[in-house]
């Protein structure tokens, strides 16, 4: 007797969807619980000749496909260290960050430089694409900040002018590149430096600002701090316009200044209450809401250690009221050998999350930095 398979196949269907069902909960409690689980995707692991990769930022393309940009060090007397030679790259996802293809060099070294570092990418609501990074010369203690735009999502980039030449003493973004479009159409980009070079100066922030489509720059005042100063500032805007820009320092954990002329003048920093060592933060408001989100190193302040607490876990903090108080949501990665830093976040149009970091394992090992995203779904951020 021959069965007719097709009749059950209904039954089989609905089967498959219990059964799949089922295992969900058993994993992670419930349907809701498994819907809100971090994913960890590697975006450039490191190798023999290319030690590190590190401080991405990701833009979102009109088709959906998320873009991302950093700097890649290559093999060599100095290897993944800070003054190691590294250029610009870029890769493409088009299945919302699990898999990143297409490796692009698209900002090169240049005669005299040390290295071009640190890129943000930003596609404003015109449709063009910006793209900035850093060209660190070899003396350590001048850079140049470059300037690029791309009307066809990111195939081509023109070169604009830069936004400074050869600076005196070392200005630089650090781990916390970005290029953000604020509500009023005015391009502002955070800055910090000093007199020096970038490892011994004393730095304060600042925040240029361009109100013509990036031809000219005009410059904020400065925040300062005691010790090594201000650094890596990450700014979000406010529903109302007002802007919150968080600091590294080393003072304890991150500082925060605020300004409500859109970035022309900023308040004294004050102290965010949130604990850890000198590290770099990430600040952004959650899409939909008037909260802001602050990702960084949970770690105890230590003042005999060299950068004053580890650099694990990493974990973010939620404010409901401008960042006079804190909730602390939950921690995205945590092994107490490893190290977290150089962060960035993209909030996409669907309202997901991809956090971009540098993994080293050992801590502070130079050697082996691997660039990877933590992929977090809108639902984690309702965790308070």
């Amino acid at each position: 007797m021959q069965t007719d398979l097709g009749l059950f196949r209904p039954q089989l269907s609905a089967l498959l969807l219990a059964l799949s069902t089922f295992i969900l909960i058993s994993a992670f409690g419930s349907t809701a619980a498994a819907d809100s689980v971090i994913r960890h995707v590697t975006i450039e692991a490191a190798s023999d000749q290319a030690p590190r990769s590190d401080t991405a930022s990701v833009a979102e393309l009109s088709d959906g496909r998320l873009m991302v940009v950093y700097h890649k060090y290559e093999k060599g007397r100095h290897a993944g260290h800070d003054h190691g030679t590294c250029r610009i790259w870029s890769k493409v996802s088009s299945d919302g960050g699990r898999n990143w293809q297409r490796p692009r060099m698209l900002v090169d070294v240049y005669k005299g430089d040390m290295n071009v570092q640190a890129p943000a990418l930003l596609r404003s609501k015109s449709g063009l694409l910006w793209l900035a990074c850093l060209r660190a010369h070899k003396s350590g203690g001048s850079s140049t900040m470059c300037l690029f735009s791309s009307n066809d999502e990111g195939e081509t980039f023109s070169p604009r002018a830069p936004l400074w030449e050869r600076s005196k003493g070392q200005l630089l973004q650090g781990g916390a590149s970005s290029l953000m479009e604020l509500k009023s159409g005015r391009l502002l980009l955070p800055l910090h430096g000093g007199s020096g070079n970038q490892w011994k100066q004393k730095n304060s922030a600042w925040c240029l600002r361009s109100d013509d489509m990036g031809d000219s720059w005009q410059k904020s005042n400065a925040v300062d701090l005691p010790k090594r100063g201000a650094m890596e500032a990450s700014v979000a805007e406010l529903d109302d316009g007002e802007l919150i820009m968080s600091l590294r320092t080393q003072l304890g954990g991150p500082y925060l200044s605020r300004s409500t002329d859109g970035g022309i003048t900023w308040s004294e920093a004050t102290f965010s209450g949130l604990e850890g060592g000198e590290s770099c933060t990430c600040l952004r408001r959650i899409p939909g809401t008037n909260e802001i989100v602050l990702f960084w190193n949970n770690s105890k302040f230590n003042k005999k250690h060299h950068h004053l607490g580890e650099r694990t876990p990493l974990t973010a903090a939620i404010s409901s009221d401008k960042g006079h108080s804190w909730q602390i949501i939950g921690t995205i990665a945590d092994d107490p050998k490893a190290e977290y830093a150089n962060l960035d976040c993209l909030f996409t149009s669907k309202g997901d999350a991809v956090v971009t970091y540098m993994y080293a394992k050992p801590a502070w090992n130079r050697k082996q930095i691997h660039l990877k995203a933590a992929l977090i779904p809108k639902t984690w951020f309702n965790k308070k």
